[in-house]
């Protein structure tokens, strides 16, 4: 398991540069829009937690290749490794969420406690990632479910899918008569309901 060990570390290491590749680019996004700076400022201490617990395996997978420990432990450390790695990937997708919907960060007020504990908490993992932390938990033997965020949305999609769903929501409140603005926001509200259950948006 030591071979899987130090795959999982150096994925994760690999996310952290893609992480911080995308904090640079919300920070300057949220120049230009004030909800996205509490976004910003949770996507910072996410970073910063990633980073500790990078070196914290990275201590840990250099213990082991000194001194190999038995399989009960190996195993029960690669879980609890795999199993931290899954919840900080999850605390980034969460953000992630928050970015694509405006009905999410619009309700924020910039620099309060109440808005930084409420982004992370109102936005539960998809089903699928629930799914996949429960079995690292429950049976750290999927290890070839390794994931790394390669491949998933990145930032610059993620603000791309903002800025549309802005520039929609303000043409079709601009356009529309009072009964067909009224079910536009109704829309609006399904979707970030359909957001909050991990649902992806439509197209």
């Amino acid at each position: 398991m030591l071979p899987e060990m130090r795959q999982a570390v150096q994925l994760f290491a690999s996310d952290l540069e893609r992480a911080r590749a995308d904090l640079d680019v919300l920070r300057q996004a949220a120049q230009g829009d004030s909800a996205l700076r509490v976004v910003a400022e949770e996507y910072d201490q996410a970073v910063a937690r990633h980073e500790e617990i990078l070196r914290e395996n990275q201590k840990l997978l250099r213990r082991f290749e000194d001194d190999l420990p038995d399989y009960r432990t190996m195993h029960r450390t690669l879980g609890a490794t795999l199993s931290e790695q899954q919840a900080a990937r999850n605390r980034y997708r969460s953000l992630l969420k928050a970015v694509r919907y405006p009905s999410v960060t619009q309700r924020m007020t910039p620099g309060t406690d109440s808005a930084r504990r409420a982004l992370p908490d109102t936005l539960p993992p998809a089903r699928d990632e629930t799914y996949t932390e429960g079995r690292y938990y429950v049976a750290p033997v999927f290890y070839e479910r390794l994931q790394s965020a390669t491949g998933e949305m990145t930032m610059r999609q993620a603000l791309a899918e903002r800025r549309q769903r802005q520039s929609q929501q303000g043409r079709l409140q601009r356009g529309a008569p009072g009964g067909e603005r009224q079910g536009l926001l109704g829309t609006s509200g399904s979707a970030a309901s359909d957001t909050a259950n991990g649902a992806a948006p439509a197209p």
